[in-house]
Formats: C-alpha cells, sequence, structure tokens
C-alpha cells in the first residue's frame, strides 16, 4: 500500500458496556481509541423505508495500516459521521486492513 493513498484523518470508537441501575445492559462508543489516516472506498447506497422513515444506508471500505488496533465491536468516524463496522479483512499480502462499515442512522 502507498502511504500516499492514506489521505482521509478517521478516529476508531471502543465499545464500552455499562449496567444501568436498573439492570438494563447499554452500549456506548464514547471512548476514542485510536486516530489514523485511511483510504475511503464509497461501496453503496441503499434506500430503506421503515414505519414511514426513510433511510439511506451508506456503505463504505476504510482502508488502514496492519497495525491499527480495531475489531467488530468499534465504531469508525469520519467527518462527524458514525460507522459501524461489519466486517474486517487483515489482508497480509499487501499488510493492511481492509474494515466494511455501514452508516449510523441517528
Amino acid at each position: 500500500m502507498n502511504s500516499g493513498d492514506l489521505k482521509e484523518r478517521i478516529d476508531i470508537y471502543e465499545q464500552t458496556v455499562t449496567r444501568t441501575p436498573y439492570g438494563d445492559v447499554k452500549e456506548v462508543h464514547d471512548v476514542k481509541k485510536y486516530s489514523t489516516r485511511a483510504m475511503i472506498r464509497f461501496n453503496a447506497e441503499n434506500k430503506l423505508s421503515n414505519e414511514g422513515e426513510v433511510y439511506f444506508l451508506t456503505n463504505r471500505t476504510f482502508i488502514v495500516r496492519h497495525y491499527v488496533p480495531v475489531d467488530e465491536h468499534d465504531q469508525i468516524e469520519w467527518k462527524g459521521i458514525r460507522y459501524n463496522i461489519l466486517s474486517i479483512n487483515r489482508n497480509k499480502y499487501f499488510n493492511d486492513i481492509e474494515i466494511y462499515a455501514e452508516q449510523v442512522n441517528k
């Protein structure tokens, strides 16, 4: 991988699980775990209608260096938009990590 291709700055947020006083489990992504540069590819955009609301699901592929500490439970923030990680492919041939993610709708 050429380092010149890593043009965009992304932040990786770690999932923390807490239990409320009523026993409910709450999963939040508020702890910044790592910040790095990435190459970003646009994959697809789908229109989804759910109970009268229209969502536009956007999928992206983030390509980062092999040493970036990321797992499936983390979230990625790029340009103020959060993405849930769907899958991670560690490519030993190119010495990088390909992260397939979808946009979080709030």
